[in-house]
């Protein structure tokens, strides 16, 4: 059957592409195309913090420091004066040796074995044993280098068979508030734990012991006890700070770091010391100070001097001599006194006096513990005063 011609439509025929207008579209459907794999979700292993960690976590170091220190071990009659007549009559308990452990983490910034940490972490190491856990799970012993309690920043070294993986300190990050930041470490003794947070601010004061950080950066990254000394990078693996420290107990969600400028300033000054390319700063001695500053000097006890005062053997240091006239007169101590603690610190040998003595201003004062024995009739009671002393 045939169509009537009279009855048939032309056929409408797709219109001829204008080339100008489709080169003008061009460039848009390209960066269309050039998108679509950014649109999809990132993998684990493509996340930013997991590729930062990956790398920075081999140049992280868990510390482990030990000291074995003298206690006596008091007898229930000495107990039973303590609680119901405020002091101890000192019998001559039996004496331990007890190991005071704490933990710490910190940063290796040179292959040879150089590692960057806080001067908490290993405060008063003369008479402690460092030990370094890297992240393959290799353990050293450290010796410690250089300390500089100012700045709660300090130096110490391995010995490795081979070159070690290096955190770049120089490689500086610009410390914007608000960006991501990273902290790695080993809270309460987690090897190898990260964390993460924002930058919350800068040039914040730390008051600890007496004693005041300054300019340090803050962060609301987890810090606890254990990530000291380790270092705090941002989202592209650059150097932030090294973490020092958090706030008060109840606190949460905010700690401090020292900023990253200063501790690449005290690493080199570090290293070219250790290296002999500049010479160290004199060493000041606290016993010294102890005598041209507050008028009073110590010496420590062995079990024999202990014993002619009857005071528990490493129970402090005993005062030997007292300027009349001095800070310490005044106060009222006296030769023959005890000294338990100075400051935050216990004090049990002279290399435990803390550096704090030497920065403190005229004027400035710092608390002593004091333990003194006072005759009753027949008894020797053991008394405790506490004495805020001023610097000459």
């Amino acid at each position: 059957m045939r169509s009537d011609p009279s009855t048939l439509q032309p056929m409408k025929l797709p219109p001829i592409p204008n080339h100008r207008s489709f080169l003008l579209r061009l460039p848009f459907l390209l960066f269309f195309l050039f998108l679509l794999p950014s649109a999809r979700a990132l993998t684990p292993a493509e996340e930013p913090v997991v590729k930062v960690v990956a790398q920075a976590r081999p140049s992280v170091v868990n510390i482990y420091t030990e000291t074995v220190v003298q206690q006596a071990v008091n007898d229930p009659f000495d107990a039973f004066f303590d609680r119901f007549y405020g002091g101890g009559a000192y019998r001559g308990g039996r004496i331990v040796q007890v190991p005071i452990r704490s933990l710490g983490s910190g940063a290796i910034v040179d292959a040879k074995g150089y590692i960057v940490t806080n001067e908490h972490v290993i405060a008063r190491a003369e008479n402690t044993t460092i030990k370094v856990t890297l992240a393959d799970g290799r353990t050293f012993e450290a010796s410690p280098l250089r300390e500089d309690p100012d700045q709660d920043l300090a130096m110490i070294k391995i010995k490795a068979d081979k070159p070690l993986p290096v955190l770049n300190i120089n490689d500086l990050s610009p410390n914007l508030l608000g960006q991501t930041v990273i902290a790695i470490g080993n809270p309460i003794g987690y090897e190898s734990s990260v964390s993460t947070g924002i930058l919350s601010a800068i040039n914040r004061t730390l008051s600890i012991g007496g004693t005041n950080y300054d300019s340090l950066l803050q962060t609301d990254a987890a810090i606890n006890p254990g990530n000291s000394g380790g270092p705090l990078i941002d989202i592209s693996g650059k150097f932030v700070g090294l973490n020092t420290a958090k706030a008060g107990a109840g606190v949460e969600n905010i700690g401090f770091a020292i900023p990253g400028e200063r501790v690449a300033v005290f690493v080199k000054n570090a290293i070219d010391i250790a290296e002999g390319r500049k010479a160290a700063p004199p060493e000041v001695s606290l016993e010294k100070v102890l005598t041209d500053r507050f008028g009073f000097s110590l010496q420590e006890m062995d079990p024999n001097l202990a014993a002619s005062f009857a005071y528990p053997p490493g129970s402090g240091l005993l005062v030997t001599s007292v300027q009349e006239g001095s800070p310490a007169d005044a106060v009222g101590i006296r030769k023959g006194m005890l000294v338990t603690g100075i400051g935050a610190y216990r004090v049990r040998a002279l290399s435990e006096l803390p550096r704090q003595l030497a920065r403190l201003k005229k004027g400035e004062s710092i608390r002593l513990n004091l333990a003194f024995n006072e005759k009753r009739g027949n008894l020797l009671l053991r008394r405790s005063v506490a004495v805020d002393l001023k610097a000459r």
